[in-house]
C-alpha cells in the first residue's frame, strides 16, 4: 500500500523485479519510507532529484533529468509497449485518460537521441505532427 496525494492510500500491483528491488531497499523494515537519506531520515524530493541527476550524468544523458523525467519515461514506455491505456492511466494516477494520452510519444525524447518512431500525425493533415505529439515538458 502506498499513500498518494491528499493522503489517499491505495494498493498497487508490482512487477516481481520491482518488488524485489523494494525488498532490497527496505531490508528488514516493514514500515516507513522506502528510500532513506544517508543520515537515516526520509529522503526528500531534493535528495531524490540529486540522485536522479547524478545517475543520468553517469549514464551519459546530456539533457536535464529529474524524478519527473522518470515518470514521463515510465508512462511513455508502457504506452509504447502496448500496455492498455486504462492500466497506464491507473498506474500514473491520472483521473482523465486524456492526460495519459499526452505521453504517447517516443521515450528517447529526454536523452537527446533520435526517436525510434515518428510522432503521431493529425488525421486532418497527414504527415504533419499533431499538436498533442509532445506535451512540452
Amino acid at each position: 500500500m502506498i499513500t498518494r496525494k491528499g493522503g489517499k492510500v491505495v494498493t498497487i500491483p508490482l512487477a516481481p523485479r520491482t518488488a524485489r528491488a523494494i525488498d532490497l531497499a527496505t531490508g528488514e523494515r516493514c514500515e516507513g519510507p522506502i528510500c532513506l537519506a544517508p543520515a537515516g531520515q526520509r529522503l526528500d524530493r531534493h535528495g531524490a532529484g540529486r540522485i536522479v541527476r547524478k545517475v543520468a550524468r553517469r549514464a551519459g544523458i546530456t539533457k536535464q533529468a529529474g524524478p519527473h523525467t522518470l515518470r514521463h519515461a515510465f508512462i511513455t514506455a508502457a504506452l509504447d509497449a502496448g500496455v492498455p491505456l486504462r492500466d497506464v492511466q491507473e498506474a500514473a494516477s491520472h483521473a482523465d485518460p486524456r492526460t495519459t494520452i499526452r505521453y504517447d510519444r517516443p521515450v528517447r525524447h529526454w536523452t537527446g537521441m533520435p526517436p525510434t518512431s515518428s510522432p503521431p500525425t493529425s488525421p486532418a493533415q497527414p504527415g504533419k505532427p499533431s499538436q498533442n505529439a509532445y506535451c512540452g515538458h
